[in-house]
């Protein structure tokens, strides 16, 4: 198998075998990244190729590893992903809370549960705290980097987390 540099090198003149290399590279990950937001397969699906293809777009000026070509790809389709969701939504996805969230520990208790559960449980919670929690946790997005995606201030987004990892353990211990 030839190396990344190699397969990004050949991508950059066109070819499309290697193209699809790096479209296998990231689809699995960039897929589940947005399916976490839009819980829709089909959209999931279509914001993947997308994103793969405004990457394809900068491979250019693109300088780095395969893991940052996968991150590239992540954050493209996490910010469509995002536009998509406030689009289809009829309600604000946060609430504005005042009191911020200083004590959030994400060491938490969730392994003792059945994944499957755990899934359930997340997709069952107010969008706020489900897309919060998505990006900190499974995604490792900072607050202050989601607060910017998602146009919020930092103490919303903190406070929507801390809310929402009370709802989901509840929720799972129940």
């Amino acid at each position: 198998m030839l190396g990344f540099n190699i397969v990004l090198d050949m991508a950059r003149k066109g070819n499309q075998r290697s193209m699809m290399r790096l479209y296998d590279l990231c689809c699995d990950a960039v897929f589940n990244a947005s399916y976490r937001i839009v819980l829709n397969a089909q959209d999931a699906e279509e914001i993947t190729q997308d994103a793969v293809l405004k990457a394809f777009e900068k491979l250019d000026s693109f300088s780095g590893s395969e893991r940052d070509f996968v991150a590239l790809v992540k954050t493209i389709a996490i910010n469509r992903s995002i536009d998509l969701f406030r689009r289809h939504s009829k309600e604000p996805f946060y609430e504005e809370i005042d009191n911020t969230a200083d004590q959030i520990e994400d060491d938490d208790d969730f392994e003792d549960f059945p994944i499957e559960k755990i899934k359930e449980a997340l997709n069952n919670l107010p969008d706020g705290y489900r897309l919060t929690i998505t990006m900190r946790l499974i995604e490792g997005m900072e607050f202050a980097d989601i607060a910017e995606k998602m146009g919020i201030k930092e103490s919303t987004v903190r406070s929507q987390y801390a809310r929402g990892l009370e709802k989901l353990r509840t929720t799972c211990r129940g």
